[in-house]
């Protein structure tokens, strides 16, 4: 899957349109000019994700439209079809913290809907029922799919974000019973953890969770759910790889540019290309080249190049854990725990 920045972080909390935009500081030495993708920018993009043949194998299986909140780049319905044009899988991530449906902001995705697009939420409890839960009953009536994130600091957290969705899709009708048995099971394993585990460590909540499928669909409606640990992030904006729900444990990314194999890849709004699908704080030296800048040969020649970058910091990494050392930064860049 491809990641493409299309809008960094705007005051989305404050007002439906974009004015006057902040970005959070790992991302804040972007200029002004960069904050929003633009559709030239775009088009450049697409052009060389066509001529690389690992980007197009990427885009092929999805492109992701994200950033701070998608919907607050003025440009996005066009730059949607842009991306569009060169895989038949584009989706777009929202917070749906929308104000009412005559905002141009709503209006973009129901444009990106009627153009085939998939539109993803994150849920967020503090906006839930003033902003989110209005906005996905009407989201629900004109798309019969949705993949939903779900962010969790801890265990009661993260059980009071799922039954939030179940009740929500016990009010929504009987087309939504599968929705509904997918949630509860998710719920029922959380709640066996906080009645007699709720200190567990990750390698504890992952075992209870097991093999819960992340998807479910009949003919009316197909529906995903995403868990994500929230991660501390430290003075100097990088992510700490210890997650805030299971603090005794450090959390380790397998990396599979580090096996030799890209299966996703980040674009910057500045062009940048990052093996992951972090927003960028993890810092990673690596870089696969740049989007805007760099042609198809250099693209290809960076990316064989921070592949055995990656490889060899993995490695450093690994015998720094072995021999107790965890969580010391290589001299490759690679940020620690990553394997």
């Amino acid at each position: 899957m491809l990641s493409i920045f299309v809008e960094a972080n705007c005051n989305r909390y404050n007002r439906d349109e974009c004015v006057h935009c902040h970005v959070y500081e790992p991302l804040s030495h972007f200029s002004r000019s960069n904050w929003h993708l633009l559709p030239a920018q775009a088009q450049v993009m697409a052009g060389k994700i066509s001529q690389v043949q690992v980007l197009h194998t990427l885009a092929l299986q999805e492109i992701n439209l994200t950033g701070g909140e998608a919907t607050q780049n003025p440009h996005i319905v066009e730059i949607f079809k842009i991306f569009k044009a060169v895989s038949p899988r584009v989706c777009m991530h929202t917070n749906l913290e929308i104000n009412h449906e005559e905002s141009k902001r709503w209006k973009c995705i129901e444009e990106i809907v009627k153009l085939g697009g998939r539109v993803d939420i994150t849920l967020y409890p503090t906006a839930w029922e003033c902003f989110q839960k209005p906005r996905l009953q009407r989201l629900m009536k004109i798309q019969n799919r949705l993949l939903v994130n779900v962010v969790f600091e801890n265990l009661p957290d993260l059980g009071r974000q799922v039954h939030l969705l179940v009740d929500f899709f016990e009010e929504a009708g009987p087309d939504y019973g599968h929705v509904v048995e997918l949630l509860n099971n998710y719920h029922g394993k959380i709640s066996y953890l906080l009645t007699h585990q709720p200190d567990c460590n990750e390698a504890v909540y992952l075992a209870q969770m097991g093999d819960t499928q992340m998807f479910v669909e009949n003919p009316a409606f197909i529906f995903g759910i995403n868990l994500l640990p929230a991660f501390r992030v430290d003075p100097e904006g990088r992510r700490s790889m210890q997650s805030i729900a299971f603090p005794r444990q450090n959390y380790l990314i397998h990396c599979p540019a580090a096996r030799g194999k890209i299966e996703i890849m980040t674009v910057q709004q500045s062009g940048d290309m990052i093996p992951c699908c972090d927003v960028g704080n993890l810092k990673c030296a690596a870089r696969f080249g740049n989007l805007l800048e760099d042609d198809a040969e250099t693209i290809m020649e960076k990316m064989e190049a921070s592949s055995r970058l990656i490889h060899k910091g993995t490695l450093k990494n690994k015998e720094n854990l072995n021999s107790g050392r965890g969580g010391i930064w290589v001299e490759e860049g690679i940020p620690p725990y990553c394997q």
